[in-house]
């Protein structure tokens, strides 16, 4: 807690402070304290790589073409080897986050501005055959439906619904 009081008072402003905090690993000393349930962030690595390992095979994407991980959110890449008529000479991706759920997307350069196909909206961890499914239809002319917004999930019951795809 002293670390953190002397780390804090070094700080310009409140994002430098957290920064700084942040980059030595230090707990805020005047946050209040955290009433979040508690989760258990390997569990939650270990559940994330089943489920989006469950989604590659039903999706048809090779385990090279495949990476997720657990920061600060939880994250997924799908390498598509599909490509749209509107977007030639471009790769599709399948990303996946745990506050906005699947997209299909076009590959663009960092600097680009996302290009969004499709997007599966409600349910954060759907089965590997709805993300097939919004796959095969972000490939159609007419395209799904609009997408519900994501229900998001704490952390705790992330890591309940994923791990469902654990063997």
């Amino acid at each position: 807690m002293r670390a953190g009081r002397t780390v804090a008072s070094f700080a310009r402003d409140s994002g430098d402070r957290r920064d700084l905090l942040s980059m030595l690993d230090l707990p805020d000393p005047d946050a209040e304290p955290d009433t979040a349930p508690a989760y258990d962030a390997h569990a939650l690595s270990a559940a994330l790589d089943a489920y989006v390992r469950a989604v590659a095979t039903t999706v048809g994407v090779p385990p090279e073409g495949v990476t997720c991980e657990v920061t600060d959110t939880a994250t997924a890449y799908l390498a598509l080897s599909r490509r749209v008529p509107e977007h030639p000479g471009r790769d599709l991706m399948l990303l996946w986050t745990e506050c906005q759920g699947w997209a299909v997307s076009v590959e663009t350069r960092p600097v680009e501005p996302a290009i969004v196909l499709a997007r599966l909206g409600g349910d954060p961890v759907p089965p590997p055959l709805s993300v097939a499914g919004l796959v095969a239809h972000a490939l159609h002319p007419d395209g799904p439906p609009p997408a519900q917004p994501v229900t998001p999930l704490d952390r705790s019951a992330l890591v309940e619904r994923l791990s469902r795809y654990l063997r």
